[in-house]
């Protein structure tokens, strides 16, 4: 390439570079204006959530005055004299009325997770701030919402005098100047298992002032610590480590329950009460079966007689309704041989036909205490067992497929414990 040639070579990148240079201005200008733009677009969205929030509560403001017209709340409804129908309401023998202090409760539940746990600290340094706080969360017209501070710098409104520190709260806004507020607060965090446990007690709360309050399990004043700080008595390090952050997050559940200003009475005449007596058939049933009056079938079990009633045998088992009501021999003699089952497994049998009553845990560890001191290798069924073999045999299909399996469970570990106890003991 001769001289000449370089020089229009130079030239054309001189040109090209002035290009480029116009190109980047214009470039920063239309990234200016987008910056506007964005930010005129985070100023709308503010106004609008101002907007939403002003007209809900104004919403709030108008059914709590409809509240006040009608002498449902605020601060001088009449109250009437409760003492008087609080007593009226304990007389014994008569329905004198009742006093609900529950009756407006309103409860509600909000998970929170915070995400990317380990990055927490490094993430609020660089935002220049000190904690964590979740969206607004609302409980009828009550606003709370939540705040973590892993660093122990106070988490309260900056207008309190009396600062208050801890590691995880709840902050409640007054709804209105006019009324008290009481919340009921329990919180949960959840374990690596999925299982929520709660952290700390739950506490009733009673809030009369217009500032921002702020509530939890290891909030205090400065200088009035309490014994552990931090969730489970955990530092922010330490919690990282733990059960309690699974997948590098955080999830929390609050259950609030908010009482506002407010008890319902209720008034009705005096009256004499009427006492209904507890239903009675299936003992008078039982009954009928232990005293085998009017019977007329008899079972020979073990050379032992027992007494039944042919018609309660039909209508609890097909196998004996076929027995006693088809030319067999049983439905001419009203006698039942029974010979693989002992006395007492077919009592409860029988006890079982006629009141739905199965045996108790107690007695079918009692009876399998008594089968583990047998001699090793002397396998006999246990009552349960054998209570289930003879349900089968006589087709009662509501005890085998609906009672025994559910009963089945408990009996095993039952039955576990007590053959355990034998082997610790030498007996096996």
């Amino acid at each position: 390439m001769t001289a000449e040639e370089l020089r229009v070579q130079i030239e054309a990148t001189k040109t090209q570079v002035l290009t480029a240079l116009q190109a980047r201005r214009e470039l920063a200008a239309e990234s200016r204006e987008a910056l506007e733009r964005q930010r005129l677009r985070r100023e709308l969205e503010a106004q609008q959530t101002n907007l939403h929030q002003a007209a809900q509560e104004n919403i709030w403001e108008q059914a709590y005055r409809r509240a006040v017209d009608a002498d449902r709340d605020g601060a001088f409804r009449d109250r009437g004299n409760l003492d008087r129908l609080v007593s009226a309401a304990q007389v014994t023998g008569h329905d004198g009325g009742s006093v609900d202090f529950g009756h407006q409760i309103v409860k509600g539940e909000y998970t929170w997770s915070l995400v990317a746990m380990s990055w927490l600290r490094t993430a609020l340094r660089q935002e220049h701030v000190f904690d964590v706080t979740s969206p607004d969360f609302f409980v009828d017209r009550y606003k709370f919402d939540f705040i973590y501070s892993p660093f122990g710098y106070p988490i309260d409104d900056e207008t309190d005098e009396s600062k208050k520190f801890g590691s995880l709260a709840i902050r409640s806004h007054p709804p209105n100047s006019a009324n008290s507020t009481a919340f009921r607060y329990s919180i949960f965090v959840k374990r690596h298992d999925g299982s929520f446990v709660q952290w700390g007690a739950t506490k009733d709360v009673i809030r009369r002032c217009l500032s921002v309050e702020v509530y939890g399990p290891d909030v205090h004043v400065e200088g009035s610590a309490p014994s552990a700080i931090g969730i489970f008595g955990l530092t922010h390090e330490q919690l990282l480590q733990s059960e309690w952050v699974s997948d590098d997050t955080l999830t929390l559940k609050f259950v609030l329950e908010v009482r506002p200003l407010g008890t319902r009475v209720t008034e009705s005449p005096f009256k004499e009460s009427v006492d209904v007596p507890e239903p009675s058939l299936h003992r008078d049933v039982e009954t009928l079966l232990e005293e085998a009056s009017s019977s007329d079938v008899r079972f020979s079990v073990q050379g032992e007689d027992i007494r039944a009633h042919s018609q309660v045998l039909c209508a609890r088992s097909e196998v004996l309704r076929k027995q006693l009501n088809s030319g067999m021999q049983e439905s001419m003699s009203k006698v039942i041989m029974v010979g693989d089952c002992n006395v007492a497994t077919f009592k409860s049998f029988l006890k079982f036909l006629y009141t739905d009553k199965l045996p108790t845990i107690q007695d079918l560890a009692t009876e399998q205490a008594s089968q583990a001191e047998k001699e090793v290798g002397s396998r006999h069924p246990s009552q349960m067992e054998a209570l289930w073999a003879v349900s089968h045999k006589y087709q009662d299909k509501t005890m085998v497929k609906q009672r025994l399996a559910r009963f089945l469970k408990k009996y095993a570990e039952v039955e576990d414990g007590l053959l355990t106890a034998a082997c610790d003991g030498g007996e096996w």
